[in-house]
């Protein structure tokens, strides 16, 4: 017990200055805007539990919508983090509000003097490692949670984006994945040496996705022994919904009693709708909109999809099977 009591002392006055050092310190984190999405869920769930449970002191830098984005700003002001809003930072490449973005972001670094800057998604991830290395910032943190290494783009923007993650890489602290897969496609590209990428798994309150009973049989009146597939995800090209419009056609020519729901908005509702419409589906593919109930989602779907062609860790397969449902999806990303 003597012996031991040393090592014990050691080990306690080393918690003791960690402890220390953590309570304080500033963190700005930088996304480029909060709309519906995983990246926006985990960013508010970071700010607020590493403030709530060990003492930091963080800061969201978040910029603004597209025409027609589903938002999540609310899970800030519910949470009631420090904020501060940017309106010329979202996602697409605008050089001029993007060079005062940066200038922006620049002064706000001076002024802040954060510990860490860390920062989410592409274009964020670009303008926020530049303005925090000008500005001085010893501790840049970046977290891929999809990446536009293909799909996205033509192959001379992909080309020039893989040239500029290779530049940021070089002075950035370390690089976060949220998935092994997704670690070793960054290394595939040659963005990054493989101890300079750390896997990091999403984190999110599962416990409140304690499913709402048959909210949707009762919203679209469905006969009780209709099994209902559902995919929930941004309107968009790269989550690739015409694929499960395709899908629904093949299995509703041979299926009578099974049902389709799209849940989430984006740009392409329009175009989507058309297309349910020429394929036959009304009736049969429900068009739901953005839904932030988690516990309505999931109430009573059978099959959780995801038809992604790019994908970082997809939220909704996590909270779908953190509700028990069971789910088919691409090989995209984490998910394999």
């Amino acid at each position: 017990m003597t012996q031991a009591w040393p090592k014990l002392s050691s080990f306690i006055k080393r918690l003791t200055i960690e402890a220390i050092e953590v309570a304080g310190t500033k963190i700005l984190r930088i996304i480029s805007r909060l709309n519906i999405g995983g990246p926006a869920i985990h960013v508010t769930n970071l700010n607020y539990y590493l403030d709530k449970n060990y003492g930091y002191d963080s800061r969201l830098i978040y910029g603004s919508l597209a025409p027609g984005e589903g938002s999540m700003e609310y899970l800030a002001r519910t949470k009631k983090l420090k904020t501060i809003i940017l309106p010329e930072l979202g996602r697409e490449i605008n050089w001029r509000k993007d060079l005062k973005t940066f200038w922006q972001l620049y002064k706000i670094l001076q002024r802040e003097k954060p510990d860490i800057v860390h920062t989410h998604t592409a274009k964020a991830g670009a303008v926020g490692r530049l303005a925090a290395k000008l500005a001085g910032v010893k501790k840049i943190y970046h977290t891929f949670h999809g990446h536009v290494f293909h799909s996205y783009f033509g192959k001379f923007k992909t080309r020039t984006f893989i040239l500029l993650e290779k530049i940021l890489a070089r002075f950035t602290t370390k690089i976060i994945a949220i998935s092994a897969k997704q670690k070793a496609e960054i290394i595939s590209y040659g963005v990054a040496r493989p101890d300079k990428i750390a896997v990091i798994r999403l984190g999110f309150e599962l416990n409140k996705l304690q499913s709402v009973k048959n909210y949707w049989h009762r919203k679209y009146k469905l006969a009780p022994r209709t099994i209902l597939v559902g995919i929930v995800g941004r309107l968009t090209a790269v989550k690739n919904h015409e694929y499960f419009l395709e899908i629904a056609r093949e299995v509703c020519r041979q299926n009578d009693h099974i049902r389709f729901i799209i849940i989430g908005d984006g740009e392409l509702r329009e175009q989507l709708t058309i297309s349910a419409k020429l394929k036959n589906l009304d009736g049969k593919v429900f068009f739901a909109g953005f839904l932030n109930d988690a516990k309505k989602i999931y109430s009573d779907l059978d099959i959780a999809a995801l038809t992604s062609r790019n994908e970082g860790t997809p939220v909704t397969l996590i909270e779908a099977m953190a509700c028990g449902k069971p789910a088919v999806s691409t090989n995209v990303g984490g998910v394999a």
